[in-house]
């Protein structure tokens, strides 16, 4: 466990009364923390280290609930570990069944749960819809459940039948809409796929947030042309912030045609990932001050991958704020990214080596 440079800047942890949402960076995978003082909700667990030093550090000892969007194996590996732990008491965990789903953490996952619930440690939901959001909600953080609805968990993924549509596990992905102290914050979209999308937007719910955790780390969406995929859903949810939970070197996400169209698009949306893509900066890892960066918890090796890292968004004087700033992060974008796709107009040459 460790905190990136923990040395530089350091900030004092929040005081039990704030309301947040904190989106960790875990590399290649979702991990979100919404807390209302001591309580909180976590939604995906990609690691179990990174997940634990956060809530220690937060002084929170009791998970109200948590929610597994989907199956894959980077929304639920850090469960594996965290929920046995005894240091915390966990109220329910929720998740939706999937017998398309046959691997082995999926496997142990369930196991477990059956294990902890007849343990009376926990409570597992074996389903999650859109009429569940009144039951995940704090007094400070609103939760609402917009996908997928029980006649989707009714039928689960599959190919399309006489009376279904086709859905895979990628489009019965738990989509939440968060909103901390009355505003809308998040959308927490998982791995939604184009055809979970369009069934959502199908149902005329209201999906605008400030911030967008864009699904499938930034991949592919499933079907058709991405920038229209990126266009859909950027017109819907109308967000400030488009922030994409990936890792450095794994499938080269974010996708450069997915950025391209939010800033040709979008121009006046932030663009930010939580580690910086190998798509605007190969080879050895930039240095430079990197004072910007929360002392939260982090993915990191010898050297730090995070572009903006963890994300933190709270409310001061009645509208969201999201931290790291979009100043301080450009600035060090600016200074040491050689070809940054969330500033497509501005590319920084290689530094040439000194000639003696």
């Amino acid at each position: 466990m460790t905190t990136v440079q923990s040395a530089l800047h350091p900030m004092p942890r929040t005081a039990n009364g704030t309301t947040e949402a904190v989106i960790l960076d875990v590399g290649h995978g979702n991990c979100t923390v919404l807390r209302d003082g001591s309580r909180c909700v976590i939604v995906d667990a990609k690691s179990d280290r990174l997940l634990y030093q956060e809530l220690v550090d937060a002084g929170v000892r009791r998970i109200e609930h948590l929610v597994l969007s989907h199956a894959d194996s980077d929304h639920i590996a850090g469960a594996l570990r965290l929920l046995p732990n005894e240091d915390f008491e966990v109220g329910t965990v929720w998740v939706n069944s999937d017998s398309q789903k046959d691997s082995q953490k999926w496997h142990e996952l369930l196991v477990l749960l059956t294990s902890l619930a007849q343990a009376g440690r926990l409570r597992p939901r074996l389903a999650i819809c859109d009429l569940d959001g009144s039951d995940l909600s704090l007094d400070n953080v609103l939760i609402d459940v917009l996908h997928p609805t029980l006649t989707d968990i009714g039928h689960g993924p599959g190919k399309r039948g006489k009376v279904r549509p086709e859905i895979t596990t990628n489009g019965m992905s738990v989509v939440l809409r968060v909103s901390l102290e009355g505003h809308p914050a998040l959308l927490l979209p998982g791995d939604l796929d184009s055809a979970g999308l369009e069934q959502l937007l199908s149902r005329d719910k209201d999906v605008s947030a400030h911030v967008l955790v864009y699904p499938h780390h930034g991949g592919h969406s499933g079907a058709g042309p991405e920038d229209a995929f990126t266009k859909t859903l950027c017109d819907a949810v109308s967000p400030k912030v488009v922030l994409f939970s990936m890792g450095r070197g794994v499938f080269k996400n974010p996708l450069p045609e997915v950025v391209a169209e939010i800033t040709r698009s979008f121009p006046e949306m932030r663009v930010a990932c939580t580690q910086l893509s190998e798509n605007c900066h190969a080879g050895a890892l930039p240095s430079g001050d990197r004072g910007y960066l929360l002392n939260r918890p982090v993915a990191v090796s010898a050297e730090s991958r995070s572009c903006v890292g963890t994300v933190r968004v709270t409310v001061a004087d009645d509208q969201l704020q999201v931290e790291p700033t979009h100043l301080a992060h450009k600035r060090w974008i600016t200074q040491q990214v050689n070809a940054a796709m969330c500033e497509p107009d501005r590319q920084l040459a290689l530094p040439r080596p000194r000639v003696p």
